[in-house]
Order: C-alpha cells, then structure tokens, then sequence
C-alpha cells in the first residue's frame, strides 16, 4: 500500500508541474511557440544522459535511499527557481525536476518483486497517473483562483514531502534484506546486455522501435496543444482541461489496455495505440477549427490520453514480462534513454515549424508519421507470420 501511496503523490505532482509552467509559460510570460518547445526538451532531456545510470543503480537494489534523495530535491526546485520571474526559471524547474524524476521512474517498475502481480500493479499505476493527470489540473486551478502561484507550489512541495516520508517508512521497513541480494544481482549484471537481449527476443526489438519512432511523431506536436487552443480562442482554462482529458482518456486506455492484454501481446497493444493517435492528429492537422465545434478538438484530447494510457501498460508490461525483475531497470533505462533522444529534439523542431510556417503543420506530419509508422508494423508483423506459417509447414516425409 505504500509503495501507491508514493506513486500517486508523485504523479500528482508532475502533472501539476506541466498545467503550472504552461499556464506561467503561455499565459504570464507570453512564451513563443520555440520557448514552449524548450520547455519541451527540458521536460525530456535529462532522459538522455541520466537513464542508463539510474537503470543500474535501482539494479543494484539502493532503491530507498535514492528515492528518499530525489524526491528531496523535488521539494526544493520550485520554490528556488519560480524567483526568478521569466521563462528560464522554467526552464531549470522542467529540467532538474525532470532528472529527479527520469529516476523516480525507472525506480518505480522495481517497486514490484511479484512477477504474478505485474499485471495488477502496472494497471493500477496507469490508473494513478491518468487520475493525477485529471486532479492535477483542478487543483493548479483551484489554489490559483485561491491565492495564486505560490499556493501551487507550497502543494506542490507537500506532496514531495509525503512521497520522501513514505519512502523513508518502506526503507526501515525493508531493513537489510537489500544485502541479502547484492551477490545475486553482481552477478545477473555480468550476462546482462540489452543488445543481446533485443536479438534474443523479437517482440521487444518492435517495443523499442515502435515506442521509439512514435516517440518522434508524438513529441513533434504534444508541446503545441496549448498553444492551438489558444488560438482557437480558448482562456488559459483550456490548459488545465487539456491535462485532465488526457486523464480521462488515460483511464480509459489503461482499462482498454488490461482488458487487451489477455488476447492480444503488448507489440499488438502497441499498434492499437497508434491508431488512436494517428486519428487524433489528424484531426487537429486536417480539420479546421474555423469550420467544427471546439468539443471535437478536445474529443482528439481524449483519444491521445488513451493511445497515453494503451502505450504505458505495453511498454512497461511487456518489458517486464520479457526481461524480468531483476534487470528490468536497466532496460527501462535503455529504453528511456533511446526514446529521449528524439523526445528532446522533437519539441524543438516542433517549436521552430510551428513558428514558420504554422500549428496545424505539426499536428499533420505527426499523424502521417504515426500512420506510416502503424502500416509499417501491420506489413513487418503480417510478413513474419506468413513467414513463419510457411518454413513451420510440415513436409510430407515429416
């Protein structure tokens, strides 16, 4: 119980991250479509050069301890850099918040030891982060109307010090069985390699690549939506219910997901999750606000939370069910590092488009990508089968 406890504060807290600096972005300091994009890439860089090690180190099983430490910086970023009155403070709260959380994250897949359970614990963890996704919002807006910014930020704050309290209470709890381990997982790190892996297991060869290059297409375009609404002519509200329908539409992929999950292997979850996208982008690159009601734009919210909620549970599901617990956080590493890549570079070509040519742009190569990307998988995926189906054919000596 715990262990959920510090997930869901945690969640929380990003998602109030994101609707605070985009609100303070877009609506106090005017921030331009390339700042929005270098929020962006702030929001994804330390992806880049901190996964690999965070991989290893909740490998090596100093999982409290590090938790107690990050979510300690956490505490302490907003309130320093908010001070600062322009958009690079934001900046520095996106990027070091984010380098606390690259490893909050790879250390939250070790949270469960249970192999049996992962279904269970990775269903309810999509649940906490889409309904973090959906409260987040409210309450930025909420304690804004209240008493402004920094009645965000003291939340903010608190729920750091909650998820560091509880991280605290499950290391006392956990004691010494940590050492107990140590030998065993020195010597897993001696035949681990991620390379042999993906060679040795095809499905995850598709996971990386297709979460990888969706990646490319997603982050293109993800950072733009505020600023669509906004010149659709929505109020700053718009942020905080973009957030929350992204949580909606989280939920509901993440049950989507579950429920796939006992007919379908992740790699087919995946590309259930890039149909859904395809679709919502086109429907913000294609159809002119000028001439449709704003509801079905915020329809197309829905839909990219629940490709969100739909990716989450495949990815992260089926990398534990392909590599196991023991170095599953060194792959998770691997994998956010790969996907970092393009995640940080994304939201700034994004940014420079949309501000030469136009938003709806973006939002096009995004769901043209996306739709190359999912025919690509059919044919790879089909080919193979017939493939397969044909050299398993039995000869009529056999």
């Amino acid at each position: 119980m715990i262990k959920y406890i510090s997930l869901a504060t945690n969640e929380l807290d990003t998602y109030l991250d994101y609707a605070l600096v985009s609100i303070v972005a877009i609506y106090m300091y005017n921030a331009t479509p390339s700042e929005m994009g270098g929020i962006g890439a702030c929001f994804a860089l330390p992806f880049l050069f901190s996964s690999h090690f965070f991989g290893k180190i909740f490998d090596s099983g100093k999982l409290y301890q590090w938790r107690t430490f990050l979510f300690g910086i956490n505490t302490i970023t907003t309130p320093i850099f908010i001070l600062t009155g322009n958009v690079y403070g934001l900046f520095a709260i996106a990027f070091i918040k984010t380098w606390s959380r690259c490893g909050l994250n790879i250390s939250n897949v070790k949270l469960n030891e249970n192999d049996e359970d992962s279904k269970r614990f990775f269903e309810i963890y999509g649940y906490l982060i889409n309904f973090s996704r959906v409260l987040a919002p409210i309450a930025v807006i909420y304690l804004y109307d209240l008493s402004g910014i920094w009645m965000i930020i003291i939340f903010s704050s608190a729920l750091n010090l909650i998820s560091l309290t509880t991280s605290q209470i499950s290391l006392k709890l956990q004691g010494n069985s940590l050492i107990q381990k140590t030998e065993l997982v020195e010597k897993s790190e001696e035949h681990y390699s991620f390379i042999l892996e993906i060679k040795k297991h095809k499905d995850l060869f598709y996971l990386v690549a297709g979460y990888t290059i969706a990646n490319f297409a997603f982050f293109l375009s993800n950072d733009m939506l505020g600023l669509f609404f906004k010149a659709a002519g929505e109020s700053e509200n718009s942020i905080g219910m973009i957030i929350s329908l992204l949580g909606v539409g989280g939920v509901i992929g993440t049950k989507i997901a579950s429920i796939l999950n006992t007919t379908l292997r992740p790699v087919a979850i995946l590309m259930t999750s890039m149909m859904i996208n395809t679709f919502a982008f086109f429907i913000f690159g294609f159809i002119k606000h000028e001439l449709t009601s704003i509801f079905i734009y915020y329809g197309g919210v829905i839909m990219v939370g629940m490709s969100s909620g739909i990716t989450f549970f495949a990815i992260r599901f089926g990398v534990r069910q392909i590599i196991g617990y023991q170095n599953v956080g060194k792959a998770t590493g691997m994998i956010q590092m790969l996907s970092s890549v393009v995640a940080v570079t994304m939201p700034l070509m994004g940014g420079y488009i949309a501000s030469a040519y136009s938003l709806n742009i973006t939002f096009q190569l995004t769901s043209i990508i996306l739709f190359l990307l999912l025919m690509t998988f059919v044919y790879m995926l089909f080919f193979s089968k017939q493939n397969s189906e044909h050299y398993e054919k039995p000869t009529e000596n056999e």
